[in-house]
């Protein structure tokens, strides 16, 4: 039987050149899908989410810092040539910040690439198998059957190889060919095994091939084996389908963990920055001090619980359903899937729906201040549609970094909602090295900068 241009392909892979399987269903993925990650993380098409703060950033942000501080420099010699760069001020204009949920879309992709074949392989592998033992149980009790009717075993393996049995078809029809060359039957069979690659028909075979040399009532024990073999898959069969409840109840799980956190993102991160606010009141200053519960980073950490959640939860219904871990890949895949969906139609669109209809400026702010001091002057954003007209209640995100680090420098609070005139504020605290700080305002993707210039002395600031 001459085998085809695939089958020698694939035998000249396995054999001459020795390589794995898992080297085309895990490796090669794996290293495509890191490599995915790792470009969109490097060209800044997602930025890393902060884990423990409200914002995000990107591997080039200390980059950015230093060429706004070089920028900045460069303006002021220009344009004020007798004037200290440690004095002044300058605006940076509105930039676009990169979409923090690009990285849930990476991820997501990432992971079905480097899992995905894998995933696929090790499922289709496992479904063949499984027919191939339905269709072996078949095999045994036509061989039993052709054995009581006085032929021998390897006469009737010919036999059998000559006409229809499902899935093993081939692989009987290779056997046959073996015994036509020489082959003894104990050596056919355990190429089947082999071909087959199930432990369960091995264990068979090697009754078969016992029964072949015990002599007698060959064909009663070969028939027995048929169905015991058939018993053991049905067992087998329902064990699947009563476990297939525990599979249910974990995806269920998974669907109203994703319902809770979106309900939380969604309903109650927007009214944390009041409950800041009430932070601040002489009332409650004793109790809260200046602690910026708005400033919890809800979204970002509960979408990554989540995926977290449902990628761990698949791996315990592979375990639990077949027994493997590895089965349990594509439930991890689905449920992750599961998750980016819904925080894609639901979550994001509730949060930032209109967040590319805002411009964003500073409205007011102090130019400088010594360090380690707050600033006297509050720092007020001013948050407008882009007909003009005042935005009310936008989340406003403010941070702030110095020379090289932020060197105890913050923002308090380190977000608020802004008010009916589309104005939110923070109070500004200077880190402890000198030089200039760049604060920046952020309402959904647009954002603005100002830079503060922190003096080398204690005083008021300004």
């Amino acid at each position: 039987m001459p085998l085809t241009r695939r089958q020698r392909l694939a035998y000249r892979i396995s054999h001459k050149y020795h390589v794995r399987r898992s080297v085309f269903t895990l490796a090669i993925p794996a290293i495509l899908g890191l490599a995915i990650f790792s470009y969109a993380i490097y060209s800044g098409f997602s930025p890393v989410p902060l884990i423990g703060s409200s914002s995000t950033v990107t591997s080039s942000a200390a980059a950015q810092a230093a060429a706004k501080e070089a920028a900045y420099a460069q303006i002021v010699a220009e344009e004020n040539p007798g004037e200290n760069a440690s004095t002044a001020a300058i605006v940076i204009p509105v930039i676009h910040v990169a979409n923090p949920h690009n990285f849930d879309l990476i991820l997501t992709v990432s992971l079905l690439v480097a899992l995905g074949p894998y995933s696929a392989d090790a499922t289709l592998a496992g479904r063949k198998v499984r027919k191939y033992e339905e269709d072996f149980t078949d095999f045994l009790f036509e061989l039993s059957e052709l054995i009581r009717g006085g032929i021998d075993p390897v006469k009737a393996t010919l036999t059998l190889s000559q006409g229809s049995l499902g899935s093993i078809t081939k692989p009987v029809q290779i056997v046959a060919k073996q015994m036509e060359i020489g082959f003894t039957f104990e050596q056919a069979m355990r190429n089947l095994a082999v071909s087959l690659k199930s432990p369960l028909v091995n264990r068979y075979i090697d009754l078969v091939i016992q029964a072949s040399y015990s002599g007698g009532a060959v064909a009663n024990l070969i028939q027995r084996a048929s169905a015991d073999m058939s018993t053991f898959l049905n067992i087998e069969e329902e064990k699947r389908a009563g476990l297939s409840q525990y599979m249910i109840v974990l995806y269920a799980g998974q669907v109203i963990l994703i319902a809770l956190c979106a309900i939380l993102v969604v309903q109650f991160l927007p009214e944390l920055s009041v409950i800041s606010q009430l932070g601040s009141t002489s009332f409650t200053s004793s109790i809260l001090g200046q602690a910026d519960i708005g400033s919890v980073p809800l979204e970002r950490d509960l979408y990554l619980l989540v995926v977290i959640n449902g990628f761990m939860g698949g791996l315990v219904i592979g375990k639990i359903s077949e027994g493997k871990l590895k089965h349990g890949i594509k439930h991890s895949l689905i449920l992750v899937l599961i998750a980016f969906l819904a925080w894609t139609l639901f979550v994001v669109p509730a949060t930032s729906a209109t967040a590319a209809n805002y411009n964003v400026t500073i409205a007011s702010y102090g130019h400088t201040a010594p360090v380690s001091l707050p600033m006297v002057t509050p720092l007020v954003a001013n948050v407008t549609t882009k007909a003009g007209a005042p935005a009310e209640t936008v989340l406003v995100t403010f941070t702030i970094i110095g020379p090289g680090g932020t060197h105890g420098a913050s923002t308090v609070p380190s977000s608020a909602n802004t008010d009916s005139n589309g104005q939110a504020s923070t109070q500004v605290f200077l880190g402890s090295v000198a030089g200039p700080y760049t604060v920046t305002a952020t309402a959904g993707t647009e954002s603005t900068s100002v830079i503060i210039n922190a003096t080398g002395f204690s005083g008021a600031g300004g």
